[in-house]
């Protein structure tokens, strides 16, 4: 008897008990989809950002440097001569346009911290993505930086 009542009891529960339909867990799915591919889309712009951002920085360091080696030497680090010399034999008053610096020197004369060796790269060709470039600009001031990553099939990214 005492069997016969809870098998009763749960027959009714059952029946009474609430859910889900297969209609609303769709429903709920493809919201969580379309959250998703929002959040995915806005995230994918980042890692070029961030590559653009960290260049402008690294030629705004460069410029500062460049301008504190003209203050004590009266000269632009001009070129990629190894080993580096205080002023180098290539160094100029009035850079080129397009004319390597030498961060070699501004790193022999402690302009630039030793964790910046490697962003003015002149690579040969093929050219690995990403590559930092940066060079003297034409227009005046003669000792303005230019700068650009290197690889990229369009140069979206410049400092000045």
């Amino acid at each position: 008897m005492l069997l016969a009542i809870l098998k009763d009891a749960r027959k009714r529960s059952h029946r009474h008990q609430g859910g889900f339909t297969l209609v609303e867990l769709l429903v709920v799915i493809a919201i969580l989809g379309v959250l998703a591919a929002i959040v995915l889309f806005n995230i994918s712009g980042v890692n070029s950002s961030a590559a653009c951002n960290g260049m402008k920085t690294d030629g705004a360091t460069l410029q500062g440097a460049a301008d504190l080696y003209w203050n004590t030497y009266g000269v632009y680090p001009v070129g990629v001569v190894t080993p580096a010399t205080l002023p180098g034999g290539s160094d100029v008053a009035t850079p080129a346009a397009g004319t390597t610096i030498n961060q070699q020197e501004l790193l022999m004369a402690n302009l630039l911290h030793s964790a910046t060796a490697g962003w003015n790269s002149v690579a040969p060709p093929p050219i690995p993505a990403g590559t930092e470039l940066f060079t003297y600009k034409a227009s005046p001031p003669q000792g303005t930086i230019h700068g650009v990553i290197q690889g990229n099939a369009s140069p979206t990214c410049v400092y000045n």
